[in-house]
């Protein structure tokens, strides 16, 4: 046995074995092997760091055997260098510095010297800059005196990450050169990837992506042709960020994804909790502000514990970014506190005036527009004079907005056409949209409303562009939540000049910026669910079934019967919602995490077409969908004679005072009618009153211009909660005179209306009984005998498998079970079933392309949180998305034996022939006579088709 093959068999050993070997083999255990183990360790420790590791501990076991002290200095070396890799730095010190001393006593000052290239990296990382800085100028000194290239560009490539750790990025920059220049000479190409992803890192800082972009092709392409796993999770964890600077978001999810991936794959821990910084960047940039501090709350402690100075300050400030957002301002200001001291420490100036920079955008959102302007420009010098053109731009921005927002108008136009152009110049989609949108806002104030058409549109397209390829629901949503300003002046300037042709295009701005999100998943533009794709997902999935059914269970426990509740202490019931809120938080940070790889997906819904719009509607439709300008509110009413505008006369906050009103009456109700009998026809008279309000605030404007049509309704913000068949004129409810339905928008209407028709002939129909809805079996095998072919799931046999396994051909989906609205929480708003709760991630996984009909026969189901943009977020969402064109849904809690009776009339006259809508119309008006009191005729809706 020679000594290589001793080494690779020390390597696969443990302990025992290897004790045994290097007895077995003394002769063969010298200087020698030690160098040929550290020789293995240089090969691999880019690429496999657990062999790496046992490779260290070869060489340990080896020292212990020899009692060599030059064995033992490479042992110490190697094993700094391991314990660096895996983030221990005072350990990682101590190991280096000891090898140091026993190098400079066996009189090998080269060697001493070569074991500093990883003490600078822990020093650095640590934050003891000078000292690293120092550490760093010793030994390039020794390794020029004796001519060693190849040590010498380490020690280079490590003053570039001191000086790129400082955002000294053309400091960096030159180092890092000079490095490039001894590997070349060196013909390393293991060195040459990493300097490669080094400077282009410093280079996407300093926003030359052109450049970036060139060299991290050209290190990718070399660490993989060297099996670099490591460089090229590094690499790929850059490229997001260059991404992220250009405001590539979906670019950047997916290379940081990938990087994350690597890097728990190859179980490096500190490395990835980096990437989840990263991803947490990302988020942020997208408004996933809550996801954001989830992860900075996990890695901030990594980055204090491992003593990664920079990380954790950045971290730091990055996560009171994200608590501005939350509105947690006191918190947020302890955390930008906390990092502008750690960047003070450090002497990181650069740093410090990106803490100056957040809270500056934090005096802009709480409109403070001096403070604002003013802490804004203290940190331009500090980001140009070290090329950080990316936050310089978004300073002077917040400067020219600030300006224009107090009314100094020259020199907003200034700073911000100046700020377009250089953003313009260096390709920042981020910035060109925050200029453009404020040069509209300008412009309009200074009159000039054509050159605040053209800033606005193009605002709108750099918004287009960034926000058509993001892969999720999740992101596109949250996106347009600050992307509104564009497409509400857009509106408001096609109907500036009473124009009658330009209507159609106002309301084409307000599709445009309405339920895009649900929009983009009906059209197959982004998939509401998908399947494992690899291993790695594999593990996800199993983890998301396990999450789940814990969670099934913590929701059993909250949501038990009210006379098993009373035998749960308050502390018990603290801790399952503790368990439950840490539940949602892991299966919402998976879904993301398997949605952000989804790249390439760049189909969009059709533009809004009014003449579609109007063949879609026919003679006998109208559609009025509602917008709120300035606080009032306009109604852009659609039939096929063409569009109309009306400007109601009240305000938004006039129609919320009074719907208020209405669901206070209600509430007289939500406990038990049957106590309530003495008093209805007060109550009734209450309810109605306030009814009739809200017909004069929303409907006796409109009602003359529809004749006999059916109404089809687009709702806006708070309208979304107005129960529009149920408003009164004084002498009639509105669903007396017509159909009235429901849709989140006319682009969602037409997709519903372009589903193939189904025969309403085969029925699930599932439903659970128990003491809060004792009917519900009466009333599902009432509706059996309606219905040719039905499948009956009641009870026990109303699981999720069996809803999955029979909805498939179903044209009818009935559910009578208890429903649960999540305003906290939308997504995990949910049905209970036997076996557990269906959540609205839940129902993206059904396939109802057969479907005609989804009933949700259960209180507030078709009640939904409304993301920025009228972004439905609730159990109609699931269902529309799962594809069923018609919902029937309740707007409140229901009673129960009004409820089984209105299905019976309601099912009975859809089987007659009549639509959702006229069925509905029908079965409400029957029980209006019986009960008159709103509360058991009124709750439901249908949504979508008619």
């Amino acid at each position: 046995m020679d000594q290589t093959h001793l080494a690779e068999f020390l390597v696969a050993a443990n302990e025992h074995e290897r004790n045994m070997l290097l007895t077995q083999h003394v002769e063969l255990a010298d200087i020698k092997l030690a160098w040929v183990l550290k020789s293995l360790y240089d090969s691999v420790e880019s690429s496999d760091p657990a062999r790496a590791a046992q490779v260290a501990m070869a060489l340990s076991s080896l020292a212990e055997a020899t009692k060599d002290p030059q064995v033992s200095a490479i042992s110490a070396w190697t094993q700094g260098m391991v314990t660096l890799d895996e983030g221990q730095m005072e350990k990682a010190i101590v190991h280096l510095e000891a090898a140091e001393a026993q190098f400079l006593t066996l009189g090998l000052p080269v060697r001493a010297a070569a074991t500093q290239v990883s003490k600078l990296r822990a020093l650095a990382m640590q934050g003891q800059y000078e000292e690293a800085l120092q550490c760093g100028l010793r030994a390039r000194d020794v390794f020029l005196s004796h001519n060693d290239v190849l040590a010498t560009g380490k020690i280079e490539q490590s003053l570039g990450n001191l000086h790129f750790l400082l955002d000294h990025y053309v400091k960096a920059e030159q180092h890092y050169l000079a490095a490039r220049e001894l590997y070349e000479i060196a013909d390393d190409q293991k060195q040459l990837a990493q300097i490669d992803n080094c400077l282009a890192t410093t280079l996407t800082s300093q926003y030359r992506f052109r450049e970036a972009e060139i060299i991290y092709e050209r290190a990718l392409s070399r660490a993989a042709d060297a099996g670099l796993e490591i460089t090229l999770a590094e690499i790929e964890t850059n490229q997001g960020c260059l991404a992220l600077f250009q405001g590539h978001y979906d670019r950047a999810l997916d290379y940081l994804e990938r990087s994350r991936r690597r890097y728990a794959a190859l179980g490096m821990a500190h490395n990835s909790a980096i990437a989840d910084q990263e991803l947490a960047d990302a988020y942020l940039e997208l408004n996933l502000a809550p996801e954001a501090s989830v992860i900075y709350e996990r890695v901030i402690p990594i980055f204090s514990n491992l003593g990664m100075q920079a990380e954790h300050a950045r971290a730091l400030a990055y996560h009171g970014r994200a608590r501005l957002a939350l509105g947690q301002i006191g918190a947020a200001r302890l955390l930008l506190a906390e990092a502008w001291a750690s960047y003070e420490a450090a002497g990181n100036a650069v740093g410090q005036a990106m803490v100056t920079l957040i809270e500056a955008q934090a005096y802009h959102a709480e409109r403070k527009y001096a403070a604002a302007a003013q802490a804004a420009a203290e940190t331009e010098a500090q980001f140009a004079e070290v090329h950080a053109w990316g936050r310089l731009l978004l300073a002077r921005w917040l400067r020219g907005e600030a300006a224009r927002a107090q009314g100094e108008f020259s020199e907003a136009e200034m700073l911000l056409k100046n700020t377009l152009r250089d953003a313009e110049q260096w390709s920042a989609l981020p910035v060109i949209q925050h200029c453009n949108t404020s040069l509209g806002l300008l412009a309009e104030a200074l009159g000039d409303m054509s050159g605040a058409e053209v800033a606005f549109k193009r605002a709108i397209a750099s918004i287009e562009e960034v926000r058509t390829p993001l892969p999720a629901e999740e992101f596109r949503t949250a996106f347009m939540a600050n992307k509104l300003i564009p497409y509400t002046e857009m509106v408001r300037l096609c109907l500036a000049d009473g124009n009658p042709s330009r209507v159609a295009e106002a309301l084409g701005y307000i599709e445009r910026a309405r339920s895009r999100a649900l929009l983009d998943m009906l059209g197959g533009a982004m998939p509401a669910s998908h399947k494992p794709r690899d291993r790695f997902e594999v593990e996800l999935f199993t983890r998301l079934e396990m999450l789940r059914e814990e969670l099934n269970w913590f929701y059993s426990q909250i949501n038990l019967p009210d006379s098993d509740i009373y035998s749960r202490d308050a502390e018990m019931m603290t801790e399952f919602y503790n368990d439950v809120r840490e539940r949602e938080a892991a299966i919402s940070e998976i879904t993301l995490q398997l949605r952000q790889r989804n790249v390439g997906i760049s189909i969009q819904a059709e533009p809004f077409d009014i003449t579609t719009l109007k063949n879609d509607l026919g003679a006998e439709t109208a559609l009025v969908e509602y917008f709120s300008l300035d606080g009032k509110l306009l109604a852009f009413v659609v039939t096929e004679e063409g569009i109309e505008i009306i400007r109601l006369p009240e305000s938004e906050e006039d129609v919320e005072a009074a719907l208020r009103q209405f669901h206070f009456q209600l509430g007289a109700l939500r406990h038990g009618a049957e106590l309530m009998q003495d008093y209805l026809p007060e109550l009734t008279a209450r309810a109605r009153h306030h009814l009739c309000r809200l017909y004069d605030l929303l409907m006796r404007p409109i009602e003359g211009r529809l004749g006999t049509r059916r109404l089809v309704v687009v709702p806006h913000r708070v309208l979304h909660y107005v129960p529009f068949h149920a408003l009164h004129d004084g002498s009639s409810y509105l669903i007396e005179r017509r159909e009235v339905s429901c849709v989140p928008s006319a682009a969602v209407l037409h997709h519903c209306l372009a589903a193939p028709r189904q025969p309403v002939e085969h029925a699930t129909l599932l439903g659970i009984s128990d003491e809060r809805n004792p009917r519900v079996r009466e009333e599902v095998l009432a509706l059996a005998r309606l219905f040719p072919e039905t499948i009956t799931l009641l009870d026990d046999r109303a699981s999720r498998a069996s809803l999955t396994e029979h909805s498939i051909t179903s044209h009818v989906l009935h559910l009578a079970c208890h429903g649960n609205f999540r305003l906290d929480n939308p997504l995990f708003s949910s049905l209970q079933l036997a076996d557990g709760w269906l959540t609205v991630r839940d129902v993206y996984r059904l396939n109802l392309t057969c479907c005609e009909l989804v009933t949700l026969s259960a209180c507030e189901t078709g009640v939904n949180a409304l993301a920025p943009g009228d972004e439905w977020i609730g159990l109609a969402r699931g269902f529309f998305s799962a594809g069923s064109p018609a919902l029937l849904v309740s707007q409140w809690i229901v009673d129960d034996e009004a409820t089984a009776r209105l299905m019976i009339d309601f099912y009975a006259r859809l089987r007659a022939g009549a639509g959702p809508a006229a069925a509905l119309r029908y079965a409400q008006c029957q029980m209006l006579e019986q009960k008159p009191h709103p509360y058991f005729w009124a709750p439901f809706v249908i949504l979508g088709r008619w």
